[in-house]
């Protein structure tokens, strides 16, 4: 593909914003130098001709394919470059809500001394802009259910702006000297888009960033919240501001969380403040994050053992690995535990344990770490039948392996006869048939693991550890052993003991256990991770509304008679007098991988941190006067800071069924 570029226009929006600015006298030696620029070799011939001598960057456009038109971005390079030879790291800022490449008032004040830093710190700065249509305010087509409008991805304008910069100027053009910074929204933006390529990011800093948004496709938009999805960024260094009186405090208080939860390592620097980036006319704070990127330029990722990535896109490529299917509705796609001996593939309705998506067949194509046209043996476990299937697969030429499912949660394993085994944790339930640990008791914990790897082995011993940064759980019993058999694929552990007082999450921080499990077979180590529901006793709620299509408040979300009375064979929301609730149970008769979640925000001043509520399928041949047992919660939020509180109760509801 053919790619115009154009450099002689500014955008017309961007109107007095930059006639002002060019009024700015820079200090004598500055100004000198970028003189310098101008008349020297070294950049694209046509900002020559843009009327900016005076100013500490460059504005710029070029075609983009992925908007079909311009698209502008500012630009700061080193006083030396036009002098030299020499090629400099990138890194790419996102302004926030109302901001655009050429403003950022709250965030960026001062652009001579953000030339400074780009001089000190010998770097270029490139300020993109996120806007979709002039017409709005709202960048980056994000936010809630109304906000998603467009089919213009800013996910996928990135890489293509990233090869814009990196063919048209001096730059270092890998992933170790490349990052992002990005402010409110922008930092949102940042750490999604680092997630969405830690093959291509080395660092990512969230200042006062947003802490979830809906994002993909209008008619398949699904919620991103960056507290369950720092997987994605366990192979980027990351770092989080949020100042003690900005309106996003206690959010970003809950993504922090989220962070210690998935056991990711986050740089959280909370200061004294507001929704700001730096004081008036200052950049002490922009310094600081810049040189937290700096200090991440050229050292690897501590990626080389398993990664994994959750996406809420039908199709996506990440370290190599190719994507692909037919999902069309809200919902996400996780590859899981990667690495040369296989990997996992689960689609789920929510995060982070949510019931199975059926997208249809998916495809994956893996990273090229195979032998070319040698055979390797595959095998793969059905989560939902057990099953185990064995195959074989010929590398192609460029040594990748191609795979087809048809079903979510299938495990895949691949070796060859010299290989050894390779354990994952698969599953697990606490006795009764239940996923869920009850808090103030002790609970047994079962793990069924898979053997990927080469199951023709001698029989042999193998341990299994449990650990959690959570100091409210009590490993009684952490540490089980087993024998495994040669040719055992998969194993149920002896039970774990575990006793939990937590306390009920009183904001919408991670409530699941998050469990790391070390597994030891031979003298080979394997490590994983199981996400286990939690039930939380607390006094019954009251004043208990049913909606089966019947409107309780605004709208109804259930599908039933309406009559108010939860019936078998109805989907129905429950209310706790104006409060929709979200529900957890261990009773069969709710089908699980029925129900739904809804998301709403609740009114605030920004529309930020949403809602979910569920709507439960209750089975066809529920008895009649079954009593269902909910464990559950709802939200109520505050407006300056946004503080949502969750408050949680238990329901007991009686299902009618008048065919039984």
């Amino acid at each position: 593909m053919i790619h115009h570029y154009r450099f002689t226009r500014l955008d017309p929006s961007a109107g007095q914003n930059i006639k002002d600015r060019r009024s700015s006298m820079l200090p004598p030696g500055i100004f000198a130098a970028v003189i310098m620029l101008f008349l020297l070799p070294g950049l694209p011939n046509t900002v020559r001709g843009q009327d900016s001598k005076s100013l500490p960057y460059q504005d710029h456009s070029h075609y983009s394919a992925v908007f079909g038109h311009d698209k502008y971005y500012r630009l700061y390079i080193p006083i030396g470059y036009a002098t030299s030879q020499k090629r400099y790291p990138v890194i790419y800022f996102f302004h926030g809500w109302g901001g655009r490449y050429f403003k950022d008032d709250i965030a960026i004040t001062n652009p001579e001394k953000i030339h400074a830093l780009v001089d000190k710190y010998q770097l270029i700065l490139v300020m993109w802009d996120g806007n979709i249509d002039t017409a709005d305010e709202r960048p980056y087509n994000v936010g809630d259910h109304e906000h998603v409008k467009y089919n213009v991805q800013m996910r996928d304008y990135f890489p293509e702006l990233v090869g814009h910069i990196d063919r048209t100027y001096r730059t270092l053009p890998d992933r170790q000297r490349r990052g992002i910074i990005g402010f409110s929204m922008g930092g949102f933006m940042s750490f999604y888009l680092a997630g969405a390529y830690p093959d291509q990011i080395a660092a990512a800093v969230s200042m006062a960033g947003s802490p979830e948004f809906f994002i993909g496709y209008p008619a398949s938009h699904s919620l991103y919240p960056v507290r369950y999805l720092f997987s994605n960024l366990q192979d980027v260094r990351i770092r989080l501001h949020n100042g003690d009186t900005d309106i996003l405090y206690y959010l970003n208080e809950e993504v922090h969380q989220g962070a210690r939860w998935e056991g990711v390592p986050l740089d959280y620097w909370k200061f004294h403040g507001g929704h700001v980036v730096d004081k008036p006319g200052e950049v002490k704070v922009f310094e600081s994050a810049i040189r937290f990127i700096s200090a991440a330029f050229g050292k690897k990722p501590a990626f080389g053992t398993r990664w994994s990535h959750t996406d809420v896109y039908a199709h996506f490529s990440v370290w190599n690995y190719s994507i692909n299917s037919h999902k069309n509705e809200p919902g996400y796609v996780s590859i899981t535990n990667v690495d040369k001996a296989g990997f996992g593939l689960h689609q789920q309705k929510w995060l982070p344990d949510g019931p199975p998506l059926n997208t249809g067949a998916i495809s994956v194509v893996t990273a090229p770490l195979y032998q070319p046209g040698e055979w390797y043996h595959v095998v793969r476990y059905i989560k939902n039948s057990g099953q185990v299937q064995d195959s074989a697969q010929q590398a192609d030429r460029d040594g990748r392996l191609s795979f087809l499912y048809d079903q979510p949660g299938v495990e895949t394993g691949i070796y060859r006869e010299q290989d050894g085994a390779s354990f994952v944790a698969v599953d697990h339930h606490t006795g009764n048939n239940s996923r869920y640990l009850h808090n103030g008791r002790t609970g047994e914990l079962f793990l069924r693991l898979f053997n990927r790897g080469n199951p023709r082995l001698p029989d042999g011993k193998l341990k299994a550890w449990l650990s959690t940064t959570d100091t409210a759980v009590v490993l009684t019993t952490g540490k089980v052993e087993m024998m495994v058999q040669s040719g055992q694929r998969v194993i149920e552990t002896p039970p774990f003991s575990i006793f939990l007082h937590k306390q009920t999450p009183r904001h919408a921080e991670p409530p699941e256990l998050n469990i790391k499990i070390r597994i030891q077979y031979g003298k080979r180590i394997f490590t994983d991770k199981i996400i286990v529901p939690v039930l939380y006793e607390a006094p019954e709620m009251d004043s208990i509304r049913i909606d089966d299509q019947r409107i309780v408040r605004d709208r109804s979300y259930g599908k039933g008679n309406g009559n108010g009375i939860a019936e078998a064979g109805e989907s129905i929301m429950i209310y706790s007098g104006s409060n929709r609730l979200r529900l957890y149970t261990e009773d069969k008769w709710a089908l699980e991988d029925e129900c739904e979640l809804t998301e709403e925000m609740l009114p605030a001043i920004w529309p930020d941190g949403f809602s979910r509520s569920s709507i439960v399928k209750i089975a066809p041949d529920c008895p009649d006067g079954h009593s269902i047992r909910f464990y559950g919660s709802f939200e109520t939020k505050s407006f300056d800071p946004i503080e949502r509180k969750t408050h949680w109760g238990v329901i007991e509801i009686k299902v009618r069924n008048q065919k039984k």
